[in-house]
């Protein structure tokens, strides 16, 4: 199904994804985690977004979701996919270097990614992402979280370089593929 709001798109969308992954029935929680969800950044293009997203599960416990939605010839949003800590069951790597812990997806043509960004201390301000093709897509970091979305060709691997707040690259590692 579409919906004419993609954020609705995108809650609607994970709150079926979780009961089904928790065995619960529709009812048994549902508007409790739903009250819960917070959109804390996104980005836009005229056919497709990025969003990302916190909520808590049925124990409390934080879980974050990197969610896709493109628009439809109709004009709504459908739900096209999602990457977060609630779909693997793990936060990603302990790291003590300034790391990006990106979850993403469509490739070649419909890329999209995000994720948290650990700096111990670095100062990591900006994240670059360099594709083996060459493509670039950049973002500032704003409360720990970057977002990424482009039109353009990426090709895998995908490597993030990380820079401080005097545009000095402190880190870089590999994100995708």
């Amino acid at each position: 199904m579409a919906n004419p709001d993609p954020k609705q798109e995108i809650i609607n969308n994970l709150t079926r994804l979780l009961l089904t992954r928790s065995k619960s029935t529709p009812t048994n929680g549902k508007e409790e985690r739903q009250k819960t969800l917070r959109f804390l950044k996104e980005r836009h293009m005229a056919d497709r977004q990025v969003h990302f997203v916190v909520f808590e599960d049925q124990k409390g416990h934080s879980m974050h979701f990197t969610c896709y939605v493109v628009k439809n010839a109709k004009g709504d949003w459908q739900f096209r996919g999602a990457e977060g800590d609630g779909i693997t069951g793990t936060p990603g790597p302990v790291i003590e270097k300034a790391w990006a812990n990106l979850g993403g997806g469509g490739m070649p043509d419909h890329f999209y990614a995000g994720g948290y960004v650990a700096d111990h201390g670095l100062d990591v301000t900006h994240v670059r992402l360099v594709a083996k093709n060459g493509t670039l897509v950049e973002d500032n970091v704003e409360n720990g979280i970057v977002l990424f979305l482009t039109d353009q060709i990426v090709t895998l691997p995908i490597e993030a370089e990380l820079y401080d707040r005097s545009r000095q690259l402190v880190y870089k590692h590999r994100v995708l593929g």
